[in-house]
Protein backbone atom coordinates (compact mmCIF):
# COMPACT_ATOMS: atom_id res chain seq x y z
CA UNK A 1 0.00 0.00 0.00
CA UNK A 2 1.58 3.58 -0.92
CA UNK A 3 1.38 5.94 1.51
CA UNK A 4 -1.80 8.38 1.66
CA UNK A 5 -1.28 11.01 -1.63
CA UNK A 6 -3.94 13.77 -1.87
CA UNK A 7 -6.14 15.05 -4.79
CA UNK A 8 -7.67 18.30 -4.72
CA UNK A 9 -10.57 19.64 -6.91
CA UNK A 10 -12.57 23.10 -7.19
CA UNK A 11 -15.62 20.68 -7.20
CA UNK A 12 -14.36 19.77 -3.16
CA UNK A 13 -14.12 22.37 -0.06
CA UNK A 14 -11.12 20.05 0.96
CA UNK A 15 -8.32 17.90 -0.40
CA UNK A 16 -8.93 14.51 0.08
CA UNK A 17 -6.54 11.60 0.94
CA UNK A 18 -6.04 8.41 -1.26
CA UNK A 19 -4.22 5.17 -0.82
CA UNK A 20 -3.27 3.23 -3.89
CA UNK A 21 -3.08 -0.58 -3.77
CA UNK A 22 -1.03 -2.06 -6.46
CA UNK A 23 -1.27 -4.89 -8.53
CA UNK A 24 0.80 -8.23 -6.47
CA UNK A 25 1.79 -8.81 -9.96
CA UNK A 26 2.82 -6.15 -12.85
CA UNK A 27 0.76 -4.13 -14.47
CA UNK A 28 -2.78 -4.47 -15.00
CA UNK A 29 -6.02 -2.49 -17.11
CA UNK A 30 -8.48 -2.59 -14.22
CA UNK A 31 -8.78 -0.28 -11.26
CA UNK A 32 -11.29 -0.33 -8.63
CA UNK A 33 -11.94 3.11 -6.63
CA UNK A 34 -13.39 2.59 -3.18
CA UNK A 35 -15.15 5.15 -1.86
CA UNK A 36 -15.19 5.20 2.47
CA UNK A 37 -11.52 4.28 1.98
CA UNK A 38 -10.78 4.00 5.50
CA UNK A 39 -14.06 1.67 6.12
CA UNK A 40 -13.06 -0.66 3.41
CA UNK A 41 -9.18 -0.96 4.53
CA UNK A 42 -9.87 -0.54 8.33
CA UNK A 43 -13.01 -2.52 8.68
CA UNK A 44 -14.16 -4.75 5.57
CA UNK A 45 -9.90 -5.02 5.50
CA UNK A 46 -9.89 -5.16 1.42
CA UNK A 47 -6.37 -4.62 1.09
CA UNK A 48 -5.75 -8.23 2.31
CA UNK A 49 -8.17 -9.72 0.50
CA UNK A 50 -7.68 -8.31 -2.54
CA UNK A 51 -4.03 -9.28 -2.49
CA UNK A 52 -4.92 -12.98 -1.64
CA UNK A 53 -7.14 -13.16 -3.99
CA UNK A 54 -4.54 -12.67 -6.51
CA UNK A 55 -1.71 -14.23 -4.73
CA UNK A 56 -4.22 -17.39 -5.59
CA UNK A 57 -5.11 -16.65 -8.75
CA UNK A 58 -8.87 -16.10 -8.07
CA UNK A 59 -8.50 -12.51 -9.07
CA UNK A 60 -6.42 -11.67 -12.23
CA UNK A 61 -3.93 -8.26 -11.64
CA UNK A 62 -5.81 -5.44 -10.62
CA UNK A 63 -5.09 -2.02 -9.13
CA UNK A 64 -7.03 -0.39 -6.08
CA UNK A 65 -7.64 3.22 -5.27
CA UNK A 66 -9.26 4.12 -1.70
CA UNK A 67 -10.77 7.51 -1.27
CA UNK A 68 -10.76 9.16 1.93
CA UNK A 69 -14.41 10.24 3.68
CA UNK A 70 -12.88 12.80 5.49
CA UNK A 71 -15.27 12.43 8.09
CA UNK A 72 -19.03 11.41 9.62
CA UNK A 73 -20.56 14.70 8.52
CA UNK A 74 -18.40 14.92 5.20
CA UNK A 75 -20.32 11.31 4.44
CA UNK A 76 -23.65 12.80 5.04
CA UNK A 77 -22.78 15.71 2.61
CA UNK A 78 -21.06 13.84 0.07
CA UNK A 79 -23.13 10.47 -0.56
CA UNK A 80 -26.51 11.44 -0.37
CA UNK A 81 -26.91 12.19 -4.18
CA UNK A 82 -24.38 14.85 -4.13
CA UNK A 83 -24.35 15.88 -7.92
CA UNK A 84 -21.19 18.22 -7.44
CA UNK A 85 -19.25 14.98 -5.43
CA UNK A 86 -20.41 12.45 -8.36
CA UNK A 87 -19.31 15.03 -10.97
CA UNK A 88 -15.61 15.04 -8.93
CA UNK A 89 -15.77 11.14 -9.16
CA UNK A 90 -16.29 11.21 -12.89
CA UNK A 91 -13.81 13.72 -13.97
CA UNK A 92 -11.10 15.51 -11.47
CA UNK A 93 -10.98 12.45 -9.69
CA UNK A 94 -10.31 10.32 -12.96
CA UNK A 95 -7.42 12.53 -14.13
CA UNK A 96 -6.07 12.10 -10.61
CA UNK A 97 -5.71 8.67 -11.34
CA UNK A 98 -4.48 8.67 -15.16
CA UNK A 99 -2.11 11.22 -14.31
CA UNK A 100 -0.31 9.68 -11.07
CA UNK A 101 -0.58 5.74 -12.08
CA UNK A 102 -0.74 5.54 -15.71
CA UNK A 103 -4.30 5.17 -17.87
CA UNK A 104 -6.63 2.01 -17.40
CA UNK A 105 -8.86 -0.13 -19.75
CA UNK A 106 -11.85 -0.57 -17.38
CA UNK A 107 -12.57 1.76 -14.03
CA UNK A 108 -14.98 0.74 -11.40
CA UNK A 109 -16.30 2.47 -8.29
CA UNK A 110 -17.14 0.89 -5.03
CA UNK A 111 -19.04 1.93 -1.87
CA UNK A 112 -21.11 0.44 1.02
CA UNK A 113 -23.86 1.90 3.02
CA UNK A 114 -24.18 5.64 2.15
CA UNK A 115 -21.44 5.34 -0.07
CA UNK A 116 -22.80 2.57 -1.94
CA UNK A 117 -26.10 4.91 -2.75
CA UNK A 118 -23.05 7.28 -3.82
CA UNK A 119 -22.10 4.52 -6.41
CA UNK A 120 -25.44 3.96 -7.81
CA UNK A 121 -26.43 7.53 -8.10
CA UNK A 122 -22.99 8.27 -9.76
CA UNK A 123 -23.45 5.61 -12.46
CA UNK A 124 -26.94 6.97 -13.04
CA UNK A 125 -25.76 10.49 -13.50
CA UNK A 126 -22.65 9.36 -15.28
CA UNK A 127 -23.52 6.41 -17.71
CA UNK A 128 -20.51 4.88 -19.35
CA UNK A 129 -17.81 6.34 -17.29
CA UNK A 130 -16.99 3.26 -15.14
CA UNK A 131 -16.93 -0.20 -16.28
CA UNK A 132 -19.08 -1.42 -13.16
CA UNK A 133 -20.47 -0.37 -9.83
CA UNK A 134 -20.33 -2.27 -6.64
CA UNK A 135 -22.41 -0.86 -4.25
CA UNK A 136 -22.89 -2.84 -0.88
CA UNK A 137 -25.93 -2.54 1.34
CA UNK A 138 -26.26 0.98 -0.22
CA UNK A 139 -28.73 3.75 1.93
CA UNK A 140 -31.46 3.24 -0.72
CA UNK A 141 -33.96 4.45 2.08
CA UNK A 142 -32.40 8.37 1.84
CA UNK A 143 -34.76 11.05 0.87
CA UNK A 144 -38.05 8.71 0.76
CA UNK A 145 -36.22 6.38 -2.03
CA UNK A 146 -35.27 9.24 -4.28
CA UNK A 147 -32.63 7.25 -5.92
CA UNK A 148 -34.99 4.63 -7.42
CA UNK A 149 -37.51 7.02 -8.12
CA UNK A 150 -35.19 9.16 -10.04
CA UNK A 151 -34.36 5.95 -12.22
CA UNK A 152 -37.43 5.93 -14.72
CA UNK A 153 -36.05 8.04 -17.04
CA UNK A 154 -32.16 7.33 -16.63
CA UNK A 155 -30.38 6.55 -19.35
CA UNK A 156 -28.95 3.19 -20.19
CA UNK A 157 -25.68 2.48 -18.26
CA UNK A 158 -23.60 -0.11 -20.17
CA UNK A 159 -21.98 -1.24 -17.11
CA UNK A 160 -22.21 -4.30 -14.78
CA UNK A 161 -23.92 -3.45 -11.50
CA UNK A 162 -23.67 -5.46 -8.06
CA UNK A 163 -26.23 -4.31 -5.44
CA UNK A 164 -26.28 -6.51 -2.47
CA UNK A 165 -28.40 -6.26 0.93
CA UNK A 166 -29.05 -8.46 4.21
CA UNK A 167 -32.06 -10.24 5.54
CA UNK A 168 -31.21 -8.51 8.80
CA UNK A 169 -31.53 -4.98 7.47
CA UNK A 170 -35.05 -4.28 8.53
CA UNK A 171 -34.32 -1.63 10.71
CA UNK A 172 -37.13 1.42 9.89
CA UNK A 173 -38.19 4.92 11.10
CA UNK A 174 -35.03 5.65 12.92
CA UNK A 175 -32.28 8.63 12.55
CA UNK A 176 -28.62 8.55 11.89
CA UNK A 177 -25.95 10.87 13.14
CA UNK A 178 -24.09 13.22 13.51
CA UNK A 179 -26.53 14.80 10.84
CA UNK A 180 -29.82 12.96 11.32
CA UNK A 181 -30.63 11.41 8.67
CA UNK A 182 -34.09 9.97 8.62
CA UNK A 183 -34.77 6.40 7.65
CA UNK A 184 -38.65 5.59 6.69
CA UNK A 185 -38.01 2.26 5.22
CA UNK A 186 -35.94 -0.59 6.05
CA UNK A 187 -32.44 -1.18 3.69
CA UNK A 188 -33.57 -4.39 3.03
CA UNK A 189 -36.91 -3.57 0.59
CA UNK A 190 -35.13 -0.03 -0.41
CA UNK A 191 -32.71 -1.63 -1.87
CA UNK A 192 -35.23 -4.63 -3.82
CA UNK A 193 -36.98 -1.49 -4.94
CA UNK A 194 -33.51 0.17 -6.18
CA UNK A 195 -32.60 -2.84 -7.82
CA UNK A 196 -36.00 -3.66 -9.69
CA UNK A 197 -35.60 0.03 -11.28
CA UNK A 198 -31.68 -0.41 -11.83
CA UNK A 199 -32.39 -2.96 -13.92
CA UNK A 200 -34.75 -1.36 -16.12
CA UNK A 201 -31.43 1.06 -17.11
CA UNK A 202 -28.44 -1.34 -16.68
CA UNK A 203 -26.72 -3.70 -18.83
CA UNK A 204 -27.01 -6.17 -15.92
CA UNK A 205 -27.84 -5.97 -12.36
CA UNK A 206 -26.79 -8.59 -9.76
CA UNK A 207 -28.91 -8.12 -6.72
CA UNK A 208 -27.62 -10.51 -3.62
CA UNK A 209 -29.18 -11.08 -0.34
CA UNK A 210 -26.71 -12.17 2.71
CA UNK A 211 -27.52 -13.75 5.58
CA UNK A 212 -26.62 -10.93 8.06
CA UNK A 213 -26.44 -7.34 8.71
CA UNK A 214 -25.15 -3.80 8.18
CA UNK A 215 -21.91 -5.82 8.77
CA UNK A 216 -18.53 -5.03 7.88
CA UNK A 217 -17.63 -8.91 8.23
CA UNK A 218 -20.57 -9.66 5.32
CA UNK A 219 -19.41 -6.72 2.69
CA UNK A 220 -16.19 -8.76 3.20
CA UNK A 221 -17.29 -12.04 2.67
CA UNK A 222 -19.32 -10.67 -0.84
CA UNK A 223 -16.46 -9.06 -1.85
CA UNK A 224 -14.59 -12.17 -3.58
CA UNK A 225 -17.25 -13.16 -5.75
CA UNK A 226 -18.47 -9.56 -6.28
CA UNK A 227 -14.77 -8.21 -7.37
CA UNK A 228 -14.95 -11.38 -9.66
CA UNK A 229 -18.50 -11.03 -11.03
CA UNK A 230 -17.92 -7.50 -11.79
CA UNK A 231 -14.32 -8.20 -13.70
CA UNK A 232 -16.57 -11.03 -16.12
CA UNK A 233 -16.44 -9.28 -20.07
CA UNK A 234 -19.56 -7.96 -20.45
Amino acid sequence: MIAPLEVTSKLLALPRKVWVQPAVFGSTPDCFIFLDGELYMERVKAPAIIDDLQIAGRLPPVECVYLSNLDGAARHIDFTCNAAYSFFLATDLLRWIEQALGSHERIFLCGLSLSGLSAAFTASQHPGTFSGILSQSPSAWWNDEWLASSLTECRTNPGRFWISVGNKEIQENISHPPSGLFQKSSQLDSVRRLARNLKECCTEVQLKEFSGGHDPACWANELPTALSWLLQSN
